[in-house]
């Protein structure tokens, strides 16, 4: 697929904002973690052996590393009746490590996306959270990186075993690879629907997708549809938008979604949360 001219007028805009505010910082403040050295888990928590199939619930939240005054208090809000977190723009400075360590009921699997030498060193990247003990934790690291800083960007696999059945969920924790084309997020959103086309069992694929412009939107809807994921809708749809896009989305296969919620009111993150219940279909 290649992308279009106003994707491409709008990457441009993107990109001249971000540098005109300062946002976009030297390449050598990031170092890219070797492959053994990923995945950090945080907490230990109750670590459940299954989960039951008939009602999972599940947050989905960019935090913006916890920079809002309000992150901690709204986090411990939101958080505190969901089965599975699935967060995006963690980050492992002193606030946001202290917050998580107060939640005793989970653990945290963090894949990495780079090491912030203007954070001191702390990880970003994507985390998975929950009481129940994952069957196994998997990532991919996108293979194009943002321009300027030269970072990648994640995608974290996730597995659940399902109390009373022979499968297992799979959480796809994506936070998408941005300034760029729609070719390269395209390859990116692939490499992830590769291995969700090996899992047997129920599917959520959810994140900050970027979807900033249309041909991006278009792109990640019709991938989603060809690979039998479908799209979860919110009747209060406060999610964040650029160019009037849709950033953040759920999708999920063999699972019937019985509620869903955007935490319009939480100020917490420039991104609103996005909750929902669900069970596995063929029960």
């Amino acid at each position: 697929m290649v992308p279009d001219k106003k994707s491409y007028g709008a990457l441009v805009t993107i990109v001249l904002l971000s540098l005109a505010y300062g946002k976009i910082a030297k390449a050598d403040r990031y170092t890219i973690p070797k492959d053994d050295n990923v995945v950090l888990k945080l907490n230990t928590g109750k670590e459940l052996g299954s989960l039951a199939p008939e009602k999972i619930k599940f947050l989905v939240w960019n935090m913006y590393k916890g920079a809002k005054d309000s992150w901690s208090k709204d986090y411990k809000e939101i958080a505190k009746n969901a089965d599975i977190l699935m967060l995006q723009e963690i980050l492992t400075n002193p606030r946001m490590v202290n917050t998580i360590k107060e939640d005793r009921q989970r653990s945290y699997h963090l894949t990495t996306s780079f090491f912030d030498k203007g954070e001191d060193g702390a990880r970003t990247g994507v985390a998975t959270a929950s009481k129940y003990k994952p069957v196994s934790v998997n990532w991919q690291r996108s293979k194009y990186r943002e321009p300027f800083v030269a970072t990648p960007k994640m995608t974290g696999f996730t597995t659940f075993d399902l109390r009373g059945t022979d499968k297992n969920l799979l959480t796809v924790n994506i936070h998408a690879i941005n300034f760029v084309s729609t070719e390269k997020l395209m390859h990116m959103i692939l490499e992830a629907l590769k291995a969700i086309d090996l899992h047997k069992g129920p599917v959520v694929f959810a994140g900050d997708f970027n979807t900033w412009s249309k041909a991006k939107l278009n792109m990640v809807r019709g991938l989603m549809k060809n690979h039998s994921m479908k799209e979860v809708s919110f009747d209060n749809d406060g999610r964040m938008t650029t160019f009037g896009n849709t950033l953040d989305h759920v999708f999920v296969r063999d699972l019937k979604v019985t509620a869903s919620k955007v935490h319009n009111s939480i100020e917490g993150s420039d991104h609103k949360a996005m909750s929902i219940e669900a069970s596995v279909d063929d029960l």
